[in-house]
């Protein structure tokens, strides 16, 4: 027999009710991973003292690549 919408609907909320959440590391651990680094300097400056996911350290790289430049000349 087929599900209806409302079984596959609450099927699929159950699943994501009892989804592991993500691992977290600290700053150390994320500065010397392979996955990471070539951006170690600058993720030395930017992460603070907490742990993060890899998905929190992506976006923060992401953020933290696309922010122009500003160069200040005689200041």
């Amino acid at each position: 027999m087929a599900k209806t919408n409302e079984e596959v609907t609450n099927t699929a909320s159950e699943v994501a009710n009892t989804a592991a959440p993500a691992p977290t590391f600290d700053p150390k651990t994320i500065i010397t991973s392979d996955r990471f680094s070539r951006y170690a300097d600058m993720l030395g400056a930017v992460l603070e003292n907490r742990e993060y996911s890899v998905e929190e350290v992506e976006k923060l790289l992401d953020r933290t690549l696309s922010t122009p430049i500003v160069e200040v000349y005689n200041d």
